[in-house]
């Protein structure tokens, strides 16, 4: 972060971290015991991010910090690719996308993506077409029962939500969850995995 020192960014992760664990501020006496200083020393320290705009706090309560909403958003949240719908390989290679949304770290990692699902591939498994599905990239062949973003064909084939399932050593079937749409039936050496999806999140409008 800019315009802080490496002390400065000690307390404010500190700071980050009780609030994660406890759901509440440190006190600045146990801000000063985790750093060596005194409650003053603390008291200072805390008024200077407070000026920096990095801390706001409330003038009563002994556990009165917390962030501004766009350093909140930053630490909770990070940016991931958005499609618009089920994208190809390509498009996750290239990022051929609408733009980005933020979620949870706790849900995804950088290098996740979402898409807008459009497919009704997935509704036995509560997946229906508007939800968003954010995907975990990964390296290694899925586990038994993921739920998988997959094409079967080539590199740029419309990829679809299907659950994975392993068919001895040669072979893999990708399950709807849809009794009018049919298992797949495909080489082990011939899928394309592009994700196995970590969350789904439902937008309501009124």
């Amino acid at each position: 972060m800019k315009g802080l020192t490496e002390r400065q960014r000690e307390i404010l992760d500190y700071i980050s971290a009780y609030i994660s664990s406890y759901g509440r501020s440190p006190t600045l006496r146990e801000i000063g015991n985790a750093f060596g200083f005194s409650p003053n020393a603390a008291h200072d320290a805390v008024d200077v991010l407070v000026g920096k705009g990095f801390l706001v706090k409330s003038p009563k309560g002994l556990r009165s910090l917390a962030f501004p909403l766009s350093e909140r958003m930053e630490r909770e949240n990070i940016p991931i690719v958005f499609f618009p719908s089920e994208p190809s390989s390509g498009d996750i290679e290239e990022e051929r996308s609408s733009g980005r949304i933020y979620v949870p770290r706790f849900i995804a990692e950088a290098g996740a993506f979402a898409f807008r699902v459009t497919s009704e591939s997935m509704l036995g498994a509560g997946i229906l077409p508007g939800d968003t599905a954010i995907m975990a990239k990964t390296g290694k062949a899925p586990a038994e029962g993921d739920i998988i973003l997959a094409s079967y064909s080539y590199d740029d084939a419309p990829l679809e939500l299907r659950r994975y399932h392993r068919i001895g050593e040669l072979y893999a079937e990708l399950w709807p969850e849809n009794d009018s749409m049919g298992i797949i039936k495909v080489p082990a050496t011939g899928l394309i995995t592009a994700g196995v999806l970590v969350h789904i999140r439902r937008d309501y409008s009124a």
